[in-house]
């Protein structure tokens, strides 16, 4: 049966969880009154929660700052108040938002090395001659990868029948009747993998998707089979 934390939260108060990795954090700043005893369960186990009345900003070691989180989530199952614990002084909280604050700047940096390195690598596809035999645009749906894979399969195959169809939006499926060597299959695979653009993430337990430079130029598929 759940049973939230009624014990007071304020600044400085030590909070743990195991959400997206962030781990301990520090409350350091709280909005509203608090109405612990108005939080209740809506399913079984307390993973949805509803109730509560204040929110908080909550600072995490990790480098990750949660902003305004509802009351009923603080004091739900995911989520641990270390009321047992020192409260965190003025010095901690500012030392740990500083860190947050670098953090965030390098992921952005990050992120901007990235796409500057995606986009000359778009442009250097473009004219690259080695890939003049394709062909070039913008499009996810499959329908350009199985023409660029036929081509990219008859120059490396040329002696060899292959069946490429995009049963459906997004999947593309490859289907050869000849025995192939597991030099050959290598290279198949190695063709086709550039066109797939569907892949699981086991870190957050979900199939997602994520073009390439040689995808945005050449075209993609969520699901390449073969």
């Amino acid at each position: 049966m759940f049973v939230p934390s009624l014990v007071p939260i304020q600044v400085g108060t030590r909070v743990y969880t195991h959400l997206y990795s962030r781990g301990a954090g520090i409350v350091m700043a709280v909005y509203g009154k608090e109405s612990p005893t108005t939080v209740r369960s809506l399913s079984r186990g307390g993973a949805i929660v509803s109730g509560g009345s204040a929110s908080y900003d909550i600072v995490f070691a990790c480098g990750s700052i949660s902003r305004r989180l509802p009351e009923a989530i603080l004091r739900g199952v995911q989520w641990r108040i270390e009321a047992d614990k020192k409260l965190a002084s003025a010095e901690e909280i500012a030392f740990l938002r500083t860190h947050a604050e670098e953090v965030e700047a390098e992921k952005v940096a990050a992120e901007a090395r990235a796409k500057a390195e995606h986009a000359a690598e778009v442009a250097a596809l473009r004219v690259n001659p080695d890939y003049a035999h394709l062909e070039q645009g913008d499009d996810s749906s499959g329908t350009l990868a199985a023409k660029n894979i036929r081509r990219m399969l008859k120059k490396a195959f040329p002696k060899v029948k292959f069946s490429v169809r995009k049963s459906h939006y997004g999947s593309v499926t490859v289907r050869t009747e000849e025995d192939l060597d597991e030099t050959a299959t290598e290279t198949l695979q190695a063709i086709t993998s550039r066109f797939k653009s569907g892949y699981y993430d086991w870190q957050s337990d979900c199939h997602l998707t994520s073009n390439s430079p040689w995808q945005d130029v050449f075209g993609s598929s969520e699901f390449v089979s073969d």
